[in-house]
């Protein structure tokens, strides 16, 4: 993948590093910040609810905005509000002002998603899918060594707040070497299959059937990931009944399984298997792992379970969704990102209020949902699957 932007991928890339740690900066250090803003825990968790909100309300600018004056311009404004939400969440007295500065994480996010992603692919249009996926092990890798990072803080009788320091430290280096980087010209999106279809199918719908499905499957990535990452804890502790230390340590095993999964489908991609096959397969898996979690709630199910879950859930299917989108749309990549990212911003809002309620119930049954919207992904991506074949065989 080397080429003349393997320098400009780097810095989008550390970027990507940072924004892992910053998802979960405020639970990493939620005891500090309660107490600085005179609340309890549930009140300063729930500052984090923002992020959401924020990526809602920036999506409908951030695409047409990458599209019309540029990538780097879009990566830029990403950093500017990270920098901006770190110093707010630092400096805030109370919650009221921490969520306003939270919302800025998710209009950084927005910008950062409609101006990286799209400048990957332009970098790489042969290997899309393999650059995008990159994404998730940098995302990974920052969620992986921030508690290192606090724990070495904590250790040494540091002020909480340095974790924040760092963090912007290193966005404005990565952000002075992103002003000098060279960024790939824009392209619009063009179809790889039912251009026909899709031409036609915009002047009664204005967007294609294969269009319509992976959006809609942002909405199932996002809900995959949520579940597993949010849900697998507790289930380990309440069903199991685990040590509150052996249940988190189930969400390093899943972490461990997404490093692992980014690892094999990056080879996957240069070797050419498709990105809908990769998809299908990951998404079907996730059904009988979910399914399995909830009908036989054993341990050994749980450990096993929450490494696949890693792998199959977490590893890429939010990236591999949008590479997908990007290549059956021809429209531009920033404006498809917005959209797929608004399906990840509903599923952000719904499914939490949805696995709270069924939580109150048998937390277990949280991750019969979970194979119920993989059912429904599967579905989604079986229908470009049978157009796609479709299409093979009209024009043969």
């Amino acid at each position: 993948m080397k080429n003349k932007y393997l320098s400009t991928s780097l810095g989008l890339y550390m970027n990507y590093f940072v924004h892992g740690m910053a998802l979960i900066i405020i639970a990493q250090n939620i005891d500090f910040l309660s107490q600085k803003w005179h609340t309890d825990l549930a009140g300063a968790a729930g500052v984090v609810s923002s992020f959401g909100i924020g990526k809602l309300l920036a999506v409908f600018i951030s695409g047409k905005l990458s599209d019309k004056f540029g990538r780097k311009l879009s990566v830029i404004l990403g950093v500017f509000f990270y920098i901006v939400f770190l110093g707010g969440i630092l400096l805030s007295p109370n919650t009221i002002i921490a969520y306003a500065f939270g919302i800025s994480a998710g209009i950084a996010n927005s910008f950062l998603d409609t101006g990286t992603y799209p400048a990957l692919m332009e970098a790489y249009p042969k290997k899309a899918a393999s650059a995008n996926i990159v994404v998730k092990a940098f995302v990974q890798a920052g969620q992986f060594l921030l508690p290192f990072m606090i724990a070495f803080i904590l250790a040494n009788n540091l002020w909480y707040g340095w974790s924040f320091i760092v963090l912007i430290a290193i966005l404005l280096i990565n952000l002075l070497y992103t002003l000098t980087r060279t960024f790939p010209p824009m392209t619009v999106g063009k179809p790889l299959d039912f251009e026909k279809e899709i031409v036609e199918e915009k002047k009664a719908f204005h967007f294609s059937i294969d269009e319509i499905c992976l959006i809609l499957f942002g909405f199932v990535a996002q809900t995959l990931l949520y579940i597993m990452s949010q849900w697998i804890a507790k289930y380990g502790s309440e069903v199991i009944h685990m040590t509150d230390n052996a249940s988190r340590l189930l969400v390093s095993y899943a972490s461990v399984g997404a490093i692992l999964c980014v690892c094999v489908t990056f080879i996957l991609g240069n070797r050419g298997v498709k990105t809908l096959h990769i998809l299908i397969t990951y998404v079907t898996m996730t059904m009988l792992i979910s399914f399995t979690l909830f009908a036989f709630p054993t341990e050994i199910v749980c450990l096993v379970g929450a490494f696949l879950l890693g792998y199959f859930s977490a590893g890429g299917i939010i990236q591999l969704g949008l590479t997908l989108l990007a290549e059956v749309s021809a429209r531009g990549k920033g404006f498809v990102t917005s959209l797929y990212t608004i399906a990840e911003g509903i599923a952000v809002f719904v499914i939490p209020l949805i696995a709270a309620a069924i939580s109150r119930i048998d937390i277990a049954a949280i991750f019969l949902l979970n194979a119920g919207i993989a059912l429904f992904g599967l579905a989604l991506l079986l229908i470009v699957f049978a157009r796609k074949k479709k299409f093979a065989r009209d024009h043969i």
